[in-house]
């Protein structure tokens, strides 16, 4: 695999007339887990559409090795670069493996047959997921956390070189939700997989994200190691939320505690009086 660069050059881009994107450069560190966090309507997911092609620029560009994507045949671009929808539209009647399966597509021919190759993909992404003992079932009839999970093991089968999640955790309880973290770190770490996801827990995404990207107002806030953009001033600037920032035990890295309106007159308490 490659070391695949994706960046945004002064791009600009929106829905008709109406601009989300406002000119922003950006470029996502190769083989590392970048998370995009920031308030609703900051544009978070509309910049995963257009990293993806799902969406035009109004201006600038998408680069994918140096190469516009836009001008990218599709297949080429299927093959090394994958996305996971905020809400993917499900086919009506679709098994679980018949899904996954569809991760393989771009890696065949008109004519192509499948081979050992596509069934060994299949079912390491239908393990890793958990959800092999799901295969023969439709995905209509899934609770919400395990259609999730079978959707990220269709990404999963795909094997690009870059994978953008639009919030991989939504419908997941706490446990899955560090079952999906803990998968794409693995992911990450055993194929060199560049991982950009949009998480809402900022905690999460300190924990798990190698590159934090903060969006405030269709542009990058802020941008780094989680060791340095999760501060005070962030959390006050991107959500307007007062806040305190500890290590946390677990991962070594920060950590966000919300004040609240209710407890503003214990914010100068040591936070350890404050438990007591």
């Amino acid at each position: 695999m490659t070391d695949p660069r994706l960046e945004a050059a002064n791009l600009s881009a929106g829905y008709g007339e109406k601009q989300i994107l406002k000119g922003l450069d950006l470029a996502i560190p190769s083989r590392q887990i970048t998370a995009v966090v920031g308030a609703n309507a900051c544009g978070k997911s509309t910049l995963l559409k257009a990293l993806s092609r799902l969406i035009a620029p109004q201006q600038g560009e998408v680069l994918l090795d140096g190469r516009a994507i836009h001008r990218l045949p599709t297949k080429e671009l299927a093959q090394r670069l994958g996305l996971l929808p905020q809400s993917p539209i499900t086919p009506e009647g679709i098994t679980v493996m018949d899904l996954v399966s569809r991760g393989r597509h771009p890696h065949h021919g008109l004519f192509a047959s499948w081979t050992k190759d596509d069934d060994r993909a299949v079912a390491d992404a239908l393990v890793a997921t958990q959800t092999l003992e799901l295969a023969d079932r439709p995905v209509d009839e899934l609770s919400g956390g395990q259609r999730q999970r079978v959707w990220i093991a269709m990404a999963l089968a795909q094997q690009t070189e870059v994978l953008l999640l639009d919030e991989p955790t939504t419908f997941l309880d706490v446990s899955h939700q560090i079952d999906v973290l803990d998968l794409l770190t693995d992911l990450n770490r055993t194929r060199g997989t560049t991982i950009v996801m949009v998480l809402h827990d900022l905690n999460l995404a300190a924990r798990y994200a190698d590159h934090l990207v903060a969006m405030l107002e269709g542009r990058p806030f802020v941008a780094g190691p989680p060791q340095t953009v999760l501060t005070q001033d962030l959390v006050r600037n991107v959500f307007g939320l007062e806040s305190q920032i500890l290590l946390d035990p677990t991962s070594g890295r920060p950590m966000m505690l919300p004040i609240g309106r209710h407890h503003m007159q214990a914010r100068h308490v040591p936070f350890m009086q404050a438990r007591s």
